[in-house]
């Protein structure tokens, strides 16, 4: 890599020394300037054709000295308003062609300018130091037609090109023709599962290269947070991830960034702008030994790649199983899975679409999704079908029935003929028996969360296909259940303290900031405390960190439980809460001070059987000022700060109007 960035740099040296040779015209003095074009000609033709071969995107030092050499020719055979004009939009087409869209607009504006100036020049005899006027109003007009030739060229083919807009997902057509019956990519159902993956792993971004002919692949679809990406990117078997690859007997690996950059680039090659982004995940897609296409992801925090390795591996799972299961003739609904189970808003949503598809593709059947409860017993969470009748609600012993056994081997398991055996055991209606059954885990999180039933009256309906089918169904259904606990817990977890569970600051600051509007209109007043543990690295040395965090949280709930829902509780800095009650004056919030001071006084905080005694210091604020109102943390702060050294202590300060001016 070192060597390709080296050979890079000095070839873009080069250009530049090209480039000042033919502004300045040095080449005039070529006895056969025709000849002599053939030249760089036929350097910059046989980079562009090794590139071709080579597939892959090549230092910006590369592109550069092959424009010059081009730009050198163009200006041997007349410049760009003469019988070699053609060779700019070769050129750009040839840039679209292999997935170099970085350079192009800089090359463009300096091939216009080098256009433009070289027969300025060559005609005023500035290269030899003089300066005629009239050559210059003479030469004006057609060096600005030729300037700008470069320039029309790259718009005329760059106006054939699609470009999707970082954040968005871009889709490439394939051709799709394979032989009757044989299974082919299953690039939709990879396409599919990206909005699912980019939910439910936090990646960057997620790109999808699919085999568009052999020993080639190109990107096919991405969705990315941030950066711009050469959405025309292709990979052949000497690029970085494909080596990777080979190289790797298994589906998933790990790396780093570095380890996949092409000619130079700081990050994934296929970013145009850089995008600092080091965890890389690749996840292969490959049958008998032939590569058909391979997933990359990008972290920002290797914590993050880590825990999406379960959800990957499921998704290499259901891509591999379809793909052995594709037929022209039919998809089995996987994709139209992939898109419900992708849009469900909640597990509820979520149990009831899949569901749904099933009893769908699998004409009388009944379809159920039981919860597990408890550690022994399973709640049906919804049934559909002939033999659902009275199911929803009903409570039944995991150790029973051939759901429960599923449940116990955490593994799919297919029973043909039911006899006496019963899909939920005791919990069945006697009445409605089933003649075969299929039973699947449902996955969640490391955890069973509970499984999945397909049933016939009839014995010997499925086959071992259609267990494989239901197993992918159940994938898909986890994939979504895994989003949507993210989800909720991101949403939980947004504006709350993971130490304590209150809410964080910035939480308090709106709050605060909305008491502007009660003060303004009735005139109330509103007091914010500053509550700070006497000696809380002491308890952190002596007792240790764990003990410190647990002692933080005990104050924070016995401050709450003090105060009561009135009052608007946050932590700030490493132990210390702020307070906001709206309606206080000064006398009361001193009031609420002492309260604090007494329990804390009275109810030691407990920790491994240990009493602790803690003493807090409370400084305070207290204005009926609007404009005030925001300013009274910081003057809560600064209170107790200067009354640190004295536990027990409370300090409270009155806020008017002119507090700014007297402080």
């Amino acid at each position: 890599m070192l060597r390709d960035r080296i050979i890079g740099d000095v070839l873009l040296v080069i250009s530049i020394l090209i480039v000042l040779s033919t502004v300045a015209s040095l080449t005039d003095t070529l006895p056969d300037p025709f000849l002599a074009g053939f030249v760089p000609l036929t350097a910059s033709v046989l980079i562009a054709v090794y590139l071709l071969k080579k597939d892959g995107t090549p230092h910006t030092g590369v592109i550069f000295v092959t424009a010059a050499l081009l730009n050198s020719a163009v200006h041997l055979w007349g410049g760009a308003t003469g019988p070699a004009a053609f060779l700019y939009p070769l050129f750009f087409v040839w840039t679209k062609r292999d997935s170099i869209g970085g350079p192009v607009l800089t090359i463009a504006g300096i091939l216009g300018a080098v256009e433009f100036i070289s027969p300025v020049v060559s005609a005023t005899g500035m290269k030899t130091g003089g300066f005629e006027m009239s050559a210059f109003l003479g030469v004006l007009g057609s060096a600005f037609v030729a300037g700008i030739i470069p320039l029309v060229s790259m718009l005329a083919v760059e106006y054939l090109k699609t470009d999707a807009p970082p954040g968005s997902v871009y889709t490439q057509g394939l051709d799709k023709s394979l032989p009757p019956g044989e299974a082919q990519f299953p690039d939709d159902i990879a396409r599919s599962l990206i909005p699912v993956l980019k939910a439910g792993t936090g990646a960057h971004g997620i790109y999808l290269f699919v085999g568009e002919r052999k020993e080639v692949w190109t990107l096919n679809e991405y969705v990315a947070d941030s950066g711009e990406v050469s959405v025309r990117y292709m990979v052949g078997p000497d690029d970085p991830v494909v080596q990777l690859i080979n190289e790797s007997s298994q589906s998933v690996i790990h790396t780093r960034a570095d380890r996949l950059s092409v000619g130079g680039s700081s990050g994934l090659p296929w970013y145009i702008t850089g995008v600092d982004v080091p965890w890389i995940t690749v996840v292969k897609f490959s049958r008998q030994g032939t590569l058909s296409g391979f997933m990359v992801l990008d972290f920002d925090s290797e914590e993050s790649r880590r825990s999406s390795s379960s959800i990957l591996v499921d998704s290499v799972f259901l891509v591999s199983l379809s793909w052995e299961m594709a037929r022209e003739e039919s998809d089995n609904g996987f994709l139209a899975v992939c898109e419900e189970m992708e849009a469900s808003r909640d597990v509820k949503g979520a149990v009831h679409k899949l569901i749904g598809r099933i009893v769908e593709s699998f004409p009388d059947t009944t379809a159920t999704i039981a919860i597990v409860n408890t550690r022994d017993t399973l709640v049906i969470f919804e049934s559909r079908g002939p033999l659902s009748e009275g199911r929803a609600g009903r409570e039944c012993s995991i150790g029973d029935g051939v759901a429960g056994m599923a449940i116990s081997r955490g593994q799919p398991v297919r029973r043909l003929k039911m006899g006496t055996v019963k899909t939920f055991g005791k919990g069945d209606d006697p009445r409605s028996t089933a003649g075969s059954c299929c039973a699947v885990p449902l996955e969640n999180s490391g955890g069973v969360l509970g499984v999945l039933t397909v049933e016939s009256i009839q014995e010997q309906h499925f086959s071992s296909d259609d267990l494989a089918v239901f197993k992918a169904y159940a994938t898909v259904f986890s994939l979504a259940a895994d989003r949507n606990r993210l989800k909720q817990s991101l949403s939980e977890l947004k504006g709350i303290d993971r130490l304590t569970g209150l809410p964080l600051f910035s939480t308090f600051h709106r709050y605060l900031a909305d008491l502007v509007r009660g003060v303004r209109s009735r005139a109330v007043s509103v007091a914010v405390l500053a509550v700070d543990i006497h000696d809380f690295s002491g308890f952190n040395r002596e007792l240790g960190y764990t003990a410190g965090d647990s002692i933080l949280g005990e104050a924070a709930r016995r401050i709450q439980s003090v105060l009561g829902d009135r009052a608007i509780l946050t932590r700030y800095g490493p132990d210390g809460f702020l307070i906001c009650l709206s309606g206080v004056d000064r006398v009361s919030a001193e009031a609420y001070a002492a309260r604090i001071h007494e329990d804390f006084a009275l109810n030691p905080v407990e920790f491994s059987r240990r009493k602790v005694n803690l003493q807090v210091c409370i400084g305070g604020a207290v204005s009926h000022v609007d404009r005030m109102i925001v300013k009274l943390p910081g003057i809560a702060v600064k209170a107790v700060e200067m009354n640190s050294s004295r536990p027990g202590s409370t300090a409270v300060t009155e806020v008017g109007q002119f507090y700014d001016k007297e402080h």
